[in-house]
């Protein structure tokens, strides 16, 4: 099973975020780019890859201890960028301008429970909209018009919603992309 830790999203931010893709589409209608289903989009707490099902209650119970003592708080999506910069850009992500805290504590608390050599990377929060394809040809001005497109939705306000749980995630890859099934909750 290929999995992941999630914190979900409601669809008043989802809405929001897809007319901001509909834009950027219209602005940089390129096949470089590789657009995220809005029924996919969520802020990755921990990826967890490939697990055998048998471990699946380790899983849950790390869920349960990282969010121990995290009350529902609230998460503000706002603003776009790139990873891992505009000089070399592989991801288009929508950032959190509010919650990245409690969202960072849980994620290395997941980290250190489920993985067996924690990365030591900054935690970033944030909803993936789209990926380029590598390597990234920029012949055609790409990344300046995606900048560019980019520039012009600033300062990008999707919304602000309270965050009450978080999901482990089943990811099936298909043809047609990846498929998204909650598997489990738990509540803050």
């Amino acid at each position: 099973m290929r999995l992941f830790i999630a914190a979900l999203i409601p669809d008043t931010v989802r809405d929001a975020l897809h007319k901001a893709r509909e834009q950027l589409q219209r602005a940089v209608p390129d096949r470089a780019l590789r657009w995220v289903a809005p029924d996919n989009y969520h802020i990755t707490l921990l990826f967890l890859g490939e697990q055998d099902e048998a471990r699946l209650p380790v899983i849950v119970q790390a869920m349960e201890a990282a969010r121990a003592g995290v009350p529902p708080f609230t998460v503000a999506v706002q603003g776009l960028g790139v990873f891992p910069n505009w000089n070399r850009p592989n991801v288009l992500w929508a950032g959190v301008s509010e919650g990245d805290q409690p969202l960072a504590q849980m994620a290395t608390a997941l980290e250190r429970a489920l993985l067996p050599a924690p990365s030591g990377k900054p935690f970033h929060p944030h909803i993936t909209l789209a990926r380029l394809k590598t390597p990234c040809r920029d012949a055609d001005g790409l990344k300046k018009r995606l900048h560019d497109a980019v520039q012009r939705l600033m300062p990008a306000d999707f919304g602000r919603y309270e965050l009450r749980a978080i999901s482990l995630m089943q990811s099936t890859l298909t043809p047609d992309g990846s498929v998204y099934t909650e598997l489990h909750t738990v509540a803050l």
